[in-house]
């Protein structure tokens, strides 16, 4: 891939909400297309994990085990998310804990990079006493319906507009390309980092 202008990257941006076990396990996971800087229509799946639904991760989001009884498992919606994901660019919010779930529900996928949001706010706003979600949205003067928060629709959906108030408050200049953004913002396990550097050699 070449190194373009990131406005006219196409971003897909996840969150997913999980069954407070150990191992985690996906219950819910939402993507929010970004293309030319235009917040698309977020699609959502509810997954029925094999372990139940810890009584505290009820009361973060919401979802029960009546809400995932018919559900389908991971392996059934695994290549319909895959396909909904492609090889854009994902970009999450502390976003190595939703893929790192990803990956290991979804199995072989392979986004072009990922992006936190986190780290990008760390950068373009500097000294802020927190970089949680909900403080990133009181100071960016989003706004999202409480009973949106904590469900994955409504998450990714805040988590777009936050990266792009952040992005375009990066790009005074127009000078931002997608190697630049993915050295502030790639998330550790970054793939176009990695292929950037395996270029050099």
């Amino acid at each position: 891939m070449n190194n373009p202008h990131w406005a006219q990257c196409h971003f897909v941006v996840v969150d997913v909400e999980g069954n407070g076990q150990s191992p985690q396990e996906i219950i819910e996971l939402a993507i929010v297309p970004i293309i030319d800087k235009q917040i698309g229509r977020p699609r959502s799946w509810l997954i029925r994990p094999r372990k139940s639904v810890t009584e505290r991760a009820t009361q973060i989001h919401g979802i029960s085990d009546g809400d995932l009884s018919s559900s389908p498992s991971h392996e059934e919606v695994a290549d319909d998310i895959k396909m909904e994901l492609g090889k854009n660019i994902v970009v999450g919010h502390n976003v190595s804990i939703d893929t790192q779930l990803m990956r290991r529900q979804l199995g072989d996928w392979h986004p072009t990079a990922i992006l936190d949001t986190l780290k990008l706010a760390r950068y373009v706003r500097p000294g802020q006493g927190s970089y949680s979600l909900d403080a990133l949205i009181s100071t960016c003067n989003l706004k999202i319906d409480p009973s949106k928060r904590h469900r994955a629709s409504g998450d990714a959906m805040i988590t777009a507009e936050l990266f792009l108030a952040l992005a375009i408050e990066l790009d005074q200049n127009s000078q931002l390309d997608l190697l630049a953004l993915a050295q502030i913002a790639g998330s550790s396990e970054d793939p176009y980092i990695q292929s950037q550097q395996r270029s050099l050699f």
